[in-house]
């Protein structure tokens, strides 16, 4: 475009609405991929939030619907929920939140119900038996008695021809990853005890299987990998039938490993090893908050697809695991989720590119042996129209921050707009910091339209993966423990000031926001940091974190135990200290609380106090209070609203004169 404008960074008209950014970042959301092992079929969840958000099965080929608009196909397991379905031989299996009841259909068919009324169990993660499909196996949660101490998870025998369930293996506190070999007759999956997380650690064990088609024996589990408390180890898959693949940290990275055994000889004699022949320092996979997210898939019985996380992005591997090479392939994906394999030369994914939306993604290999990546028709189509002449890549930033120089892992997005050529001389953008949630998780770098709203402003961005975030490793995941609540603090502030010294960045025109934990750590910034950012925006941020140990579920029963260094009866005087409520009044910076009116995690009384004493002591907070949400948002118009109220909020503090 010729003669772009120059205008003050942060003032520049953009045409992307936050109404359209609403209805981007809502639509078309695919929530899980299926791939049937019998035809190869590709199917794939998608969240529909025009229709209360419930969830549907679609074939990718004609992008038909499997069931009518009564039914939705998610569960509440681990409450991240996750691994909702799965089709075997043109016939789904889901789990329909509604009853928590397991249903199978046929595509146009009416489903019907495989097990009875129960509605204290929820069913997730299943494997159907190659040669009796009507006997599934799959973990159930029990809430009988809902205290979380008392919830119980453990893997049942579902037998669609009788519609009963039957419970198998139960030793444990949690279990994912279920899966039988492709001849039925082994069948392998994931285990852990709390307090841990399945990242932290975790074992995956393997047993005989015996059927006569209406029951199922199992023999003496076999430990195959992990240790409790020091190794975790992840997600197998078969790509034979004497042979696991898997992932291990036992480097202090998850990297791929392999365990195999004759069939002829007992099952213990089995040999568990690293792929590679060095450690690779790359953390392959992803970590289990939701069921479904995987990170490889057998190509054939030599060659197995995986993803591993490097500088913050998503890399695909080829790996001939008989010989432990490793064959990068080259994606235009910042991310890649939810891979599946069919062991007869396809794996299917989701990719998500920095650039423009996301799409299914065919992998195979041509005659040659060379990588083919296949684009199917995105599930966005029709609905990714905004102008991408807008969007601003994500930049990678390694950062070396004090004191000591630990490293922090930075996403930057600069300002970008078509018809503006910069900011004024010698000026440096004002940035929005987001700092995610979890803590346990890691902001990827692909396209997300709330943050091109605010750089085609005129607006830096940046994403900050503080210690604590998964996808760098065991040793930086752990740098959090003890210390939350003070080096995502101190990580989000010293980044900030980091990338001013480049001059990518005014450290004075800072704003920060983040949603749960990151809008806990927006708290504790107004709380321990009054003077650090201009504003901050925490979305259900939690406040007490007494009162969040008391609610937590039970996947994270003891989650603050650890991050807080101690339980509370320990070091009651830490939890109090990062504890926000209970230093309200050393909030000086303007506050912007955006909040759901059903939340059970943050209760929003306690958003509602905390903004009447800040009133009271003249300081600046406003109220967003969404009466029919809870922790988080599915509604688009929650999300439109989010946006627009942060932007006015931001322009306010900082004297901008813009619109949305």
């Amino acid at each position: 475009m010729s003669n772009p404008r120059i205008a003050p960074y942060g003032n520049w008209i953009s045409s992307i609405t936050a109404e359209a950014v609403a209805a981007q970042s809502l639509s078309a959301g695919v929530e899980d991929i299926f791939l049937d092992p019998v035809t190869s079929k590709v199917y794939f969840a998608q969240k529909r939030p025009a229709e209360n958000g419930r969830s549907a099965v679609i074939d990718a080929e004609d992008r038909q619907d499997l069931f009518d608009g009564s039914w939705d196909a998610r569960t509440q397991v681990h409450e991240y929920g996750g691994a909702a379905a799965i089709i075997f031989g043109d016939t789904l299996y889901f789990s329909h939140i509604l009853d928590h009841r397991v249903y199978k259909t046929v595509k146009g068919g009416s489903p019907t119900a495989i097990t009875p009324v129960s509605p204290a169990q929820r069913f997730a993660d299943f494997t159907v038996h190659p040669k009796h499909p009507h006997l599934l196996v799959c973990l159930v949660e029990d809430h009988s008695d809902p205290h979380p101490a008392k919830v119980e998870t453990y893997l049942v025998l579902i037998n669609a021809s009788t519609s009963t369930v039957t419970k198998t293996v139960h030793d444990a506190d949690f279990y994912a990853c279920p899966r039988f070999s492709p001849d039925g007759n082994f069948l392998v999956w994931q285990q852990w005890h709390h307090p841990e997380m399945p990242f932290q650690s975790s074992e995956i064990i393997v047993a005989h299987v015996v059927s006569d088609g209406q029951t199922l024996e199992l023999g003496t589990p076999v430990h195959v990998a992990g240790k409790t408390e020091a190794i975790s180890a992840q997600d197998p898959i078969w790509n034979s039938n004497n042979s696991i693949i898997f992932l291990s940290d036992e480097s202090g990275f998850h990297n791929p490993w392999k365990y195999t055994f004759d069939p002829a000889k007992p099952l213990k004699d089995g040999q568990a090893s690293p792929i590679c022949p060095q450690p690779i320092k790359e953390e392959f996979g992803a970590p289990q908050w939701w069921l479904s997210r995987h990170g490889s898939g057998v190509l054939s019985e030599t060659h197995v697809a995986f993803t591993s996380f490097r500088k913050g992005r998503t890399t695909l591997y080829i790996c001939d695991v008989s010989k432990g090479n490793l064959l990068e392939v080259p994606t235009p994906y910042a991310h890649i989720q939810y891979l599946h394999g069919d062991g007869k030369g396809k794996v299917v994914m989701l990719g998500q590119p920095a650039d423009s939306g996301e799409v299914l993604v065919e992998l195979t290999i041509d005659e040659m042996g060379k990588p083919l990546l296949t684009s199917l028709s995105p599930p966005s189509a029709g609905v990714d129209n905004l102008p991408s002449s807008y969007i601003s890549p994500g930049e990678y930033h390694e950062l070396i921050l004090p004191p000591g120089g630990r490293t922090c892992h930075v996403t930057y997005y600069a300002p970008k707009n078509p018809h503006y050529g910069g900011g004024l001389p010698d000026e440096k953008p004002p940035v929005v910091v987001l700092i995610h949630g979890g803590p346990f998780y890691m902001e990827p770098a692909n396209l997300d339209w709330s943050k091109q709203f605010f750089t085609s402003r005129g607006w830096a961005y940046i994403d900050v993966n503080y210690g604590g975030s998964t996808g760098f490793g065991r040793a930086f995941r752990e740098s959090l423990h003890n210390k939350w609540g003070v080096l995502d603090v101190q990580d989000a502030y010293q980044s900030v000031l980091r990338l001013d010294s480049l001059g990518l960045v005014d450290a004075k025109r800072a704003v920060v926001h983040g949603g749960s934990a990151g809008g806990y750590s927006v708290l504790q910034i107004a709380t321990t940091l009054p003077d650090a950012f201009a504003a901050g925006a925490p979305h259900y941020g939690v406040s007490d974190m007494r009162k969040l140990d008391e609610i937590l579920h039970k996947f994270e029963y003891h989650l603050c135990d650890r991050l807080m260094g101690g339980k509370w009866e320990e070091c009651e005087s830490v939890w109090r200290e990062r504890s926000p409520i209970y230093h309200v009044d050393k909030i000086k910076m303007p506050l912007l609380f955006l909040q759901g009116g059903k939340d059970t995690v943050v209760p929003a009384d306690q958003m509602i106090n905390m903004v009447e004493t800040i009133k009271a002591r003249g300081g600046k907070a406003e109220l967003i209070l969404f009466p029919d949400e809870g922790h988080g948002w599915r509604q688009a118009s929650s999300v439109q609203t989010t946006l627009e109220k942060e932007l006015t909020f931001f322009n306010e503090v900082l004297g901008f004169q813009n619109n949305y």
